[in-house]
């Protein structure tokens, strides 16, 4: 799995009434990039997060993104029997724009990162 985790001290401090105006800076950021969000939900193991498939156009593959409010946490993921070459060639340049507009960094180390997801 690729992950990369958006380190931000603004996410950590997001208020319950806030959490939709995060959503949707998110998926202004995701049509940015023209893709399209195939799935929005919540993870069951994850309370309360915000959880989007996206993809490009027809073509096979699938970019997660996930903003978890309750730990101010947000990450994108490529599971391994979802990778594609055109989201192996984004998630840099998107997490990157997360980060910007979160006023974060990225942290592709894997320090932190919940291994259960």
């Amino acid at each position: 799995m690729i992950t990369y985790d958006v380190i931000s001290k603004k996410l950590a401090e997001v208020k319950p009434f806030d959490e939709g105006i995060i959503c949707d800076q998110i998926e202004e950021i995701i049509a940015e990039f023209q893709l399209t969000i195939t799935q929005r939900t919540t993870l069951s193991t994850k309370k309360g997060s915000y959880h989007w498939h996206v993809k490009r156009g027809k073509q096979k593959g699938v970019l997660e993104i996930t903003f978890w409010p309750a730990k101010g946490r947000l990450w994108l993921d490529i599971a391994e029997n979802r990778r594609a070459p055109w989201n192996i060639e984004i998630i840099t340049v998107v997490a990157e724009k997360l980060a910007y507009a979160f006023q974060g960094k990225i942290d592709t180390s894997g320090d932190g990162i919940d291994k259960k997801r």
